[in-house]
């Protein structure tokens, strides 16, 4: 029997490549307390291989590096709320991913710090640059778990974008005076150095969220109140990402609107300042990572596939990584067992895995070693 474990995250507790080797070990454990047994005689032996998977946001660069032979590359940058982080991207040859979550992810401030106004990009516009200084023609940037809502402005002022006001002053000089609310002075946008820096240069947005950039189902009014924003400031930020968009299309030559594509919302209206400030396509986050990482192949190979996600629920199954996992793996006839912190899923969609076993009660949060524990029981569920 051969094992595919192909965890997410539990976000914000448990990396996804440390619950794959959290899983891997509670199967090997309970394979070694059954050699004496049935299973010494097996024809079969069980082989398990680890892949874990991400779909754009926080983890990403950890799955590529499990996967593939290329390197961090480090900096310490400009946080989201200007305090310095140290940021990474993931170089291969001429290959660079970025993960916006790296440099300006909500996970670097504690609640008491969200900034929903203040809250900027720059950083990961200097990890940006960083990359094109390491030689990288084509740059991935994933797209998720950020702190901001400031339409990827920062990104392009880190970048060498010019913005002045009504009176031709500079804005969004640095990261202390970025962030969505500043965006409503917004005159003028010189994209001129900007486009001269990263001339040559192939960008690809990668995010499964499908958020336009503005309204009710827009950036702000979906995603802000997770970083902070009161519903005065959504409003406010809603306002300030459709003056910033208007700005933006009459500096760019592009001469289609993409306020309402697919993504554009992302990472706090980050999808559209790049899409139409770089240039950027707009990619799966997902399957381009299960590209690069073979996962055709690996599902192909094995018997049994083993998920994981912190909240297993109905959101899981339309569009994350792990409903994605479960599709492909349903439609090459390969069982599927769930290992989940919790499980909301209703028994229609429960029939859909071949067991759930949740790694957390009600009263404490899971661990490694609970997710170890419940792996024990994936041989005797999976009927191997």
């Amino acid at each position: 029997m051969k094992i595919l474990v192909a965890p997410c995250a539990y976000k914000g507790t448990i990396q996804a490549s440390a619950l794959a080797q959290a899983i891997a070990l509670g199967i090997e454990e309970s394979l070694e307390e059954s050699l004496e047994e049935s299973l010494k005689n097996r024809a079969r032996p069980v082989q398990v291989k680890l892949a874990p998977v991400a779909d754009g946001g926080d983890d990403t660069l950890a799955c590529l590096k499990l996967a593939l032979p290329g390197e961090f590359v480090s900096k310490t940058v400009s946080g989201p709320t200007s305090k310095p982080v140290n940021a990474a991207f993931f170089l291969l040859d001429k290959l660079a991913v970025v993960e916006l979550a790296q440099a300006s992810g909500i996970a670097h401030l504690q609640e008491e710090q969200l900034a929903p106004l203040q809250a900027n990009t720059f950083g990961t516009g200097q990890i940006v640059e960083l990359a094109i200084e390491a030689g990288a023609r084509e740059i991935v940037i994933m797209l998720g778990g950020s702190a901001s809502t400031d339409g990827g402005s920062a990104i392009l002022s880190a970048l060498g974008a010019k913005f002045t006001d009504i009176n031709g002053a500079p804005l969004l000089t640095d990261s202390t005076v970025c962030g969505g609310g500043q965006l409503l002075s917004i005159a003028h946008i010189d994209l001129g150095p900007l486009r001269r820096k990263t001339a040559g240069i192939k960008f690809l947005i990668a995010t499964d969220v499908v958020n336009p950039l503005l309204g009710s189902d827009g950036a702000a009014a979906i995603f802000a109140p997770q970083k902070g924003a009161t519903r005065e400031q959504v409003l406010y930020l809603d306002e300030c990402l459709a003056h910033f968009a208007g700005a933006l299309e009459l500096a760019s030559t592009q001469k289609i609107s993409l306020r309402c594509h697919a993504g554009a919302g992302a990472a706090g209206g980050a999808g559209f300042g790049l899409a139409l400030g770089l240039g950027a396509q707009f990619t799966s986050g997902f399957h381009w990572l299960a590209a690069k990482t073979n996962l055709s192949e690996k599902l192909e190979w094995c018997d049994l596939v083993v998920v994981a996600e912190g909240c297993l629920d109905g959101q899981s199954l339309s569009g994350k990584a792990t409903g994605e996992i479960l599709s492909l793996a349903n439609a090459a006839g390969k069982k599927v067992i769930a290992l989940p912190a919790c499980s909301q899923l209703n028994a229609e969609q429960e029939q859909l895995f071949a067991a759930i076993i949740p790694t957390a009660n009600s009263s404490e949060l899971a661990t490694l070693d609970s997710v170890r524990q419940a792996a024990q029981l994936i041989i005797e569920l999976a009927n191997i």
